[in-house]
């Protein structure tokens, strides 16, 4: 019976020996791969984190250059409100003279936000050449 389980027992052979070394070298291969999928899994938590900072820091500077367009516009209107309520008050001569030295834009846009009434007097006392550049001008803008 000694002789039958030494029947049994198989030497080594060099296939045997190359399937574990390829086992071996296929392990290791795969503790390498499960070290860098870990890795990665923690790279990329961290660059989700960056981008929800980004896209915060994003929201904010919207938000942020929103309310400076509108204070920007708000101061624009209450200059040229001032501008309006200035010339308004003005005698009607000087107001058109001083225009006259004005360029068209600002005239314009003063004359746009001015009562009809003062608007009026001030474009009479102007030149008819320059009152009907005015009038063209204020027909076709908003």
């Amino acid at each position: 019976m000694a002789q039958e389980n030494k029947a049994t027992v198989k030497k080594p052979t060099s296939l045997d020996k190359d399937l574990r070394k390829k086992k071996t070298a296929l392990d290791a291969r795969e503790k390498r791969l499960k070290e860098k999928e870990t890795e990665l899994r923690s790279l990329q938590e961290k660059i989700d984190a960056r981008m929800a900072e980004l896209n915060d820091l994003q929201t904010k500077l919207t938000k942020f250059a929103q309310q400076l367009g509108d204070k920007e516009k708000a101061m624009k209107d209450s200059q040229m409100a001032h501008l309006v309520a200035l010339y308004s008050s003005m005698e009607p001569g000087k107001a058109a003279a001083i225009m006259d030295k004005l360029n068209m834009e600002t005239v314009v846009k003063i004359l746009r936000y001015m009562k009809g009434k003062n608007a009026g007097k001030i474009m009479d006392m102007m030149a008819p050449d320059r009152g009907a550049t005015i009038s063209e001008a204020l027909s076709k803008s908003n």
